[in-house]
């Protein structure tokens, strides 16, 4: 039987964070160089954002005000260092799009969307990794923009990967934005098919993970992916139905 996804409450009401977050960072708001204008704008109105730190800080029956706190700090800075506020699909090469090594395609059983890693198709060795990184920012933030409050899956295919597929760093980037920069966008992780040979480096990845994040994380295969998403909404090449558009 599969594992159950985790589930979060409201512990702290959207108005008291807000009112934490003005007196906690009072200054840097009134100089305005460390968050866009824009970016604050989103957090003071729209319930849902501001749900994303809320629960970030939150563990069973207790709240942690400084972790909530230092996410925000930390996401709206690296917002306002990297202008993610005005990342645009015109910045990108068509090619891009059309590798379909990082995609949206299809949802879980709990209608939560799919966010495909491809592995095997990021050449480390050709790509422009800032571009790369920048591409990924634009996908998460895209989701984000359309529909903010809505948890992701994100779907590592790990299939017919090998060491020279792996670039850690971009790895690193990736649990970073899905930890820090979009916190609670993640509703859990799969690693499709990790290849034995890969153990190590999965062991290297985990140190970069919170310790509450393993039980976000679901080891799956053609039949156990199953548990968490339909055969309509799985692609022909992991055993499903559905055709990849």
């Amino acid at each position: 039987m599969a594992a159950p996804v985790p589930q979060f409450q409201t512990l702290m009401t959207i108005d008291e964070f807000r009112k934490l977050v003005h007196k906690h960072y009072e200054k840097e708001i009134a100089q305005g160089e460390l968050f866009d204008a824009r970016d604050l704008q989103r957090f003071n109105e729209n319930d849902e954002y501001t749900l994303m730190f809320i629960q970030h800080g939150q563990f069973g029956t207790t709240f942690d005000q400084d972790r909530a706190l230092r996410v925000f700090n930390d996401s709206l800075a690296w917002r306002k260092r990297h202008n993610v506020y005005d990342i645009s699909p015109s910045e990108f090469p068509a090619e891009f799009f059309d590798r379909k090594a990082v995609y949206f395609q299809h949802h879980d059983k709990y209608n939560n969307p799919i966010l495909n890693f491809a592995v095997r198709k990021l050449d480390k060795s050709k790509d422009d990794k800032e571009a790369v990184k920048r591409f990924i920012t634009y996908t998460f933030e895209k989701h984000l923009r359309e529909n903010t409050g809505q948890k992701i899956v994100l779907l590592f295919d790990m299939s017919e990967t090998g060491i020279s597929h792996m670039d850690y760093d971009l790895v690193k980037f990736i649990i970073a934005s899905a930890q820090v920069f979009y916190p609670r966008l993640l509703a859990y992780m799969f690693m499709y098919k990790m290849p034995w040979l890969l153990t190590a480096a999965w062991k290297l990845i985990r140190t970069w993970m919170a310790a509450e994040a393993e039980q976000f994380i679901k080891f799956v295969d053609d039949k156990s992916i199953r548990d968490y998403v339909t055969p309509d909404q799985l692609s022909t090449a992991m055993g499903g139905t559905a055709i990849d558009g």
